[in-house]
């Protein structure tokens, strides 16, 4: 007998609450450079990378989704994030304890900031791939869609990673 996991069966399991996870992980992570750093602004600025560049790319994938002929609905695309980003918080939440044990017991500030990249970097690709199957699971994904997809999911994550190298460097100077 084979069971499978579709987005139907995920947002019982993951409830409302995991929306939550996706505002309070990325200020746990923040806390934890700015604890050790001895600086706030990663409270600050860590969410506000996650959440700038996601509201800032989202209505693109969209936009380009609809322009290619192949669109989705609105609704459909606002669900389907809603579950990636619910995604990225159960994920980041998962690492937030790990990377504080290894960043807080680390002698260089720099394992700090690499730990916190690495805890968000892999819960980004999760939440990627969850908006992937989200999508995939209205309509499969076939053709210019997955060509809009991928270039919106590499965009993004440049974006994000681009933000994150400036703000890193900032903290670490």
């Amino acid at each position: 007998m084979h069971v499978s996991l579709t987005s139907r069966h995920a947002r019982r399991l993951l409830p409302g609450g995991s929306l939550a996870l996706v505002a309070a992980a990325p200020v746990a992570i923040g806390g934890i450079i700015g604890l050790k750093l001895g600086i706030p602004t990663p409270l600050i600025m860590v969410p506000a990378i996650t959440f700038g560049v996601v509201a800032v790319t989202s209505p693109a994938l969209y936009i380009a989704s609809a322009a290619s002929g192949d669109g989705l609905t609105l609704g459909e695309v606002a669900r389907s994030l809603r579950a990636a980003l619910s995604a990225f918080g159960v994920a980041l939440a998962g690492l937030v304890l790990p990377a504080a044990f290894l960043s807080l017991s680390s002698v260089e500030r720099g394992t700090t900031v690499g730990i916190a990249s690495a805890a968000i970097g892999g819960a980004a690709i999760l939440a990627a791939a969850r908006l992937a199957m989200e999508l995939g699971s209205v309509r499969p994904m076939t053709g210019m869609r997955i060509v809009v997809f991928a270039c919106w999911v590499i965009a993004t994550l440049g974006i994000a990673a681009r933000l994150w190298v400036s703000f890193s460097g900032q903290v670490l100077s």
